[in-house]
C-alpha cells in the first residue's frame, strides 16, 4: 500500500538525514519520481518508461547489473505501486542499498525529476530542492470583514485560522448625534457628527488590525513560517507585511480582493506569488555569497571548507555535475590530469549535511548566478 503524503518539512528534513547516512558496499540505487496528473490515456506512463529505460542502462553495468537486477525483482512490487499513476502524491522516491538491501521511501504532493542512478551514496538533491521550496509559509487573504489564514508546505495547503475584522468596520456602531454649538443667529439644533464618528470608527479598526496582527505573529512563530503571502486591500496588508518582516519572515504581496474567486483560483494566485519569492531569494543569496566576505566560491574551495566542517550552507547547481576522486574515508578532490574523475554531487551533499549545513539547490537565475564559479559557493560559519 502506498504510503501517505508526507506533509511536515521537519519530517521531510528527518528522512533526508537518514537517507544521506545509508553508506553500501556495491552502491545505493536512487529513484525518484514526478507525475502528471490525468497525462496517461492508455499503456506505460512517460515517467515509467522513463524510469525503466534507466534501470536496463544500469543493469548492463558489470559493477552493480547483477545485483541491480536481484534488488529490481525484490522492490518489483513497491517500484509497481510508485509508478502507478493512480496512487497518492506526485513526486516518489525510493532509495535501496544493493547490497544489504535497506530500503527508505516516501511520497510527496510536489513532483520531482524522474530518474534512477546508483551512487556510493543516496541522490538527496531532488528532496531538498522540495524542502527548500516547500518551508512553512504563510497564505493570507484580507477581506472587509476578515483575515483568511491559509498555509503551504511541501506543496500541500491547509487552512489554518480566520480572524474576524468586521466588528471594527462594519456598520454596528450606532451613529452619535448630540446639540452643536450655540449661534446667537439660530436656534439650538441637533447635527450629526460625522467627524468625530469616522474618527472613532477609525481608531476601533486600527485597535482591531493590531490585534489581528499580533494573532498573525503568533501563528507565524507557532507554525515556523519562514515566508509569507499577502493579498487584499494595502491598508491591511501593509501592516501586516511591517510586523511579519519585523518577525524575520519573507514577504510578499498582492494588491488585489481574491475573495471573488473560486478557492482554486485564489490558492493558485497565492501559491503563484510564493514562488516567485522563493526564486527571488534564491537568486539573492547566490548573488550575495558571491561578494561575501564569508563566501567561498568554485570546486576547489568549497571542497576545502567542506573537508574542515566550516560550511553553514551549500549552494550547489542540480544542473551541474563535478568532476572530481574519492580518495580514503571519503576524502573529496578535484580530478587531476590522467585521473578518471566522478560526479561529486551526492558525496558533497551528503558532506556537508553530515556537518549540519543547510544545502539550497539553484535552479534558474539563481543557478547563472553562479555560472562562473563552476555551480557551487559556500556560506562559513567562521
Amino acid at each position: 500500500m502506498t504510503p501517505a503524503i508526507m506533509e511536515r518539512a521537519s519530517d521531510l528534513r528527518e528522512f533526508v538525514d537518514s537517507v544521506a547516512r545509508l553508506r553500501d558496499a556495491v552502491g545505493v540505487l536512487s529513484i525518484t519520481i514526478g507525475t502528471e496528473p490525468g497525462a496517461v490515456t492508455g499503456g506505460a506512463s512517460a515517467w515509467e518508461i522513463a524510469v525503466e529505460n534507466d534501470l536496463a542502462q544500469l543493469r548492463r553495468n558489470r559493477s552493480v547489473g547483477s545485483v541491480l537486477a536481484r534488488r529490481s525483482e525484490e522492490a518489483s512490487t513497491r517500484l509497481a505501486e510508485l509508478l502507478d499513476a493512480t496512487s497518492a502524491g506526485r513526486g516518489r522516491a525510493l532509495y535501496v542499498a544493493l547490497e544489504s538491501g535497506e530500503s527508505s521511501e516516501v511520497t510527496l504532493q510536489s513532483p520531482l525529476p524522474t530518474g534512477a542512478r546508483v551512487g556510493p551514496v543516496a541522490h538527496v538533491l531532488p528532496l531538498l530542492a522540495v524542502l527548500d521550496e516547500g518551508e512553512p509559509a504563510g497564505l493570507v487573504g484580507a477581506s472587509r470583514d476578515a483575515l483568511s489564514v491559509l498555509e503551504s508546505e511541501l506543496g500541500v495547503v491547509r487552512d489554518v485560522a480566520h480572524i474576524e475584522l468586521e466588528p471594527s468596520i462594519g456598520d454596528w456602531w450606532p451613529e452619535m448625534k448630540g446639540p452643536a454649538r450655540a449661534n446667537p443667529l439660530r436656534g439650538q439644533q441637533t447635527v450629526s457628527q460625522r467627524d468625530r464618528y469616522a474618527r472613532r470608527l477609525a481608531a476601533a479598526y486600527r485597535h482591531t488590525l493590531a490585534e489581528a496582527s499580533g494573532a498573525t505573529v503568533a501563528l507565524a512563530r507557532e507554525r515556523s513560517w519562514t515566508r509569507a503571502v499577502l493579498a487584499g486591500d494595502p491598508r491591511t496588508i501593509d501592516v501586516l507585511d511591517e510586523v511579519l518582516r519585523a518577525e524575520g519572515v519573507a514577504t510578499t504581496t498582492i494588491v488585489a480582493n481574491l475573495e471573488g474567486l473560486r478557492t482554486e483560483d485564489a490558492v493558485g494566485r497565492l501559491e503563484s506569488a510564493l514562488q516567485t519569492l522563493v526564486a527571488r531569494q534564491q537568486a539573492r543569496l547566490a548573488e550575495d555569497v558571491v561578494s561575501a566576505a564569508n563566501g567561498v566560491c568554485g570546486l576547489v574551495p568549497v571542497l576545502a571548507v567542506l573537508a574542515q566542517a566550516r560550511v553553514d550552507r551549500l549552494l550547489i547547481d542540480t544542473r551541474r555535475t563535478f568532476p572530481g576522486v574519492v580518495g580514503p574515508g571519503e576524502s573529496l578532490s578535484a580530478a587531476g590530469p590522467g585521473e578518471d574523475p566522478a560526479d561529486l554531487a551526492d558525496l558533497i551533499v551528503g558532506r556537508a549535511l553530515a556537518t549540519d549545513a543547510a544545502v539550497t539547490p539553484l535552479s534558474g537565475d539563481a543557478a547563472g548566478a553562479l555560472a562562473a564559479s563552476e555551480g557551487i559557493a559556500a556560506v562559513l560559519r567562521w
